[in-house]
């Protein structure tokens, strides 16, 4: 390293067992693993040992920021949470999950890179980061509050610089799906990161900070900042423009905020409302509703066709959002399939209530039976849908509907998730996706299959771009038309699900935003494909990260960075949990389901034929240097990663 440029050097290591402070040395990884869930997955490996659960004192919770939180660097305010996740099925896989917000960088501006957090504390406590002064004091009067009453009473007693990441009830008693968050709506949502929290009595992390992040070349990175920020004109794959509902801009004062620092796009999906009237409670709400939030409501016509209206569905998302439970497993899976189970009588009520969904006090006492465990229903979906169908005895005939896999309900696949519309051949790369994945494999699934079909006539009739376009962009990002081409098959299709496998660690290590990047796409281009002055879209992250740190890697490098991290977790797994391709394939049932939304070119619905992507499979593991019958790093790709020293998770035992 060429000095401390980017990284702040050091992080915290918090041992709540013992009551202990400690600092660590950064930048004895980052040169191979930059930050975030990169350095996150490196400090893993080392110091999770097999047998570890989700609850256990020793299942570190590992923070991390990354070298451009905190900076210019547009849509640069994120940071992983990573750790044995407790919503993980059959077994708790160690994976990740992500926040925006001001968290992350208040962090860096104390002075810190992340935090590893161990050790359960025998009572409530809140960690306390005032630049150098680390401290942990007692949560005791915070117990039981939600996450804004959490957030509002720390504010309160250090003053509004304060940023807060807290967890609210669901964590505290132990859900699978609890989140924790920070300010309105940004949540790690996924995993169960909150119960983890909640395992340890760690109620929030309280930082404030003032100190400066060094840049190795402040001039050419500012230019390459504003160079992104100008081009950066749509998020979520959509090329139309964004606008606010001058209704509710009048009715409820409805108005971008962006949920994360240095977001410079209004997102389709992201609003923040001023003045909601309560249906359950007589006061006004104010707060954010973000991605799949937006469907609490309901949608007419649709498969999420409840009507709450605006004003309950709003105050319910409040709701869920402060006692901490994941949006995308109850709208996505839980909802649906309480529904499926209703309609075959399996159950007739909630707390004495008839299920109807279009009663927001059903809701309301739906998510307080689940946050605390008050009757055998909550109970059973405090652990998440397909343990709580174990538990009930009841529904799982049902799962393969809405869970494809690892204990998460579908997200862009074609098939559970019936809000995004993607139809054949774009879910074969979904499909290998979440193949290989602990979790959804959304910030990979959001670069390929979002950016695809929003940015086509499919999604987007009025302002997709052409087919041929699409074509021509794709042969030169992937290698080959066929890998877009919405009248192909299985053909082409591995190597963008590599491709994007390495984008998602980029956005999770550097961190980024992973609606934005990577940039391929554009309408500021005569040809489409995103560019920026001399440099093209895909380039974006590896300009930023190199004149942020002084780093002088190659493309290549910085490709090689992320394959080690896919590679080194993939190794964490089979040392934990003896991955295998066995395990990959537990998927297919699902897939083989017709898609939800019919391709035009081909005229019907179709599902997966295993036979090809067993073959498909095999081109994957292929590209990736792993062996196609174990479905493990090869040694000789262990060597060339120069992973030989943390490679005993490698063995073979003939699963």
């Amino acid at each position: 390293m060429k000095g401390c440029y980017g990284w702040m050097g050091k992080f915290l290591r918090v041992d709540l067992g013992r009551g202990t402070v400690d600092i660590d040395d950064t930048l004895r990884h980052v040169d191979e693993y930059v930050g975030g869930r990169g350095l996150a997955a490196r400090i893993a490996v080392d110091e999770i040992a097999p047998g570890t659960s989700a609850f256990s004192a020793h299942n570190p919770l590992l923070l991390f920021t990354g070298p451009l939180t905190g900076t210019a660097a547009p849509y640069s305010g994120r940071t992983s949470i990573c750790s044995l996740a407790p919503q993980g099925y059959p077994v708790e896989w160690y994976t990740r999950s992500s926040f925006g917000g001001h968290w992350g960088p208040a962090l860096k501006y104390a002075g810190w890179d992340g935090i590893v957090i161990s050790g359960c504390s025998a009572t409530p406590v809140y960690l306390l980061i005032q630049n150098d002064r680390v401290s942990i004091e007692a949560a005791g009067s915070l117990w039981g509050c939600g996450i804004f009453d959490t957030q509002k009473r720390l504010i309160q007693q250090y003053g509004e610089q304060l940023r807060v990441f807290a967890i609210g009830p669901s964590g505290e008693n132990l859900s699978r799906i609890a989140i924790a968050a920070t300010e309105t709506e940004s949540a790690s949502g996924q995993g169960g990161f909150g119960a983890v929290m909640g395992s340890k009595k760690l109620k929030a992390i309280a930082v404030q900070g003032n100190q400066a992040i060094q840049i190795a070349d402040p001039d050419r990175f500012l230019k390459i900042c504003n160079l992104v920020r100008e081009e950066a004109h749509a998020s979520h794959g959509w090329p139309h423009p964004i606008r606010l509902d001058p209704e509710k801009v009048a009715q409820y004062g409805q108005r971008f905020q962006a949920c994360t620092q240095q977001c410079h796009t209004g997102c389709y999906d992201a609003r923040y409302y001023t003045r909601v009237p309560g249906v359950l409670c007589n006061k006004l709400l104010a707060g954010q509703v973000d991605c799949v939030a937006g469907l609490f409501p309901g949608l007419a016509n649709s498969f999420y066709n409840w009507n709450l209206g605006f004003e309950a569905g709003f105050e319910i998302t409040q709701m869920s959002n402060d006692l901490g439970l994941n949006h995308w497993e109850i709208l996505i899976g839980m909802i649906p399939w309480l529904r499926d189970c209703r309609r075959a009588a399996y159950f007739r009520e909630i707390n004495g209530r008839a299920f109807d969904l279009d009663d927001p006090q059903v809701w309301a006492d739906l998510f307080r039976s689940i946050t605390y465990r008050s009757d055998e229903l909550g109970r059973a979906l405090a652990e998440g849908v397909v343990r709580g169908s174990e538990l009930l005895g009841f529904g799982q005939e049902f799962l393969v509907r809405y869970y494809p896999a690892w204990g998460y309900a579908g997200h862009w696949d074609g098939h559970g998730d019936h809000i995004n519309h993607i139809v054949f051949p774009f879910w074969l790369v979904a499909a290998l996706q979440w193949a290989m994945d602990t979790r959804d494999p959304i910030s990979s699934g959001h670069g390929y299959t979002q950016n695809i079909m929003n940015w086509s006539t499919i999604n987007s009739p009025d302002y997709g771009l052409s087919w041929e376009t699409i074509k021509l962009i794709g042969k030169k990002v992937y290698g080959s038309e066929l890998a877009v081409d919405p009248a192909s098959g299985y053909e082409a299709k591995a190597f963008p699900a590599v491709w994007h496998n390495h984008r998602s660690v980029v956005k999770d290590s550097l961190p980024v935003d992973d609606q934005i990047f990577p940039r391929i796409y554009s309408n500021y281009t005569s040809d489409h494909y995103a560019r920026a002055a001399d440099i093209e879209g895909p380039d974006f992250e590896f300009h930023l990260l190199n004149h942020a740190t002084g780093l002088d890697w190659t493309s290549a490098e910085f490709d090689l960075f992320a394959e080690r991290v896919i590679n080194l977790e993939r190794l964490l797994q089979i040392k934990l949990h003896n991955r295998s391709r066995k395990d990959d394939e537990t998927l297919v049932p699902y897939f083989e389901q017709l898609e939800n939304s019919v391709n035009p070119f081909k005229g019907q619905a179709v599902g997966l034929d295993p036979v090809k992507f067993r073959l498909l499979l095999d081109q994957y593991y292929a590209l990736r240097g792993w062996d196609c019958v174990t479905g493990r790093p090869l040694p000789e790709t262990i060597e060339r990663l120069q992973l030989q020293h943390l490679s005993g998770a490698n063995t073979p035992s003939g699963k």
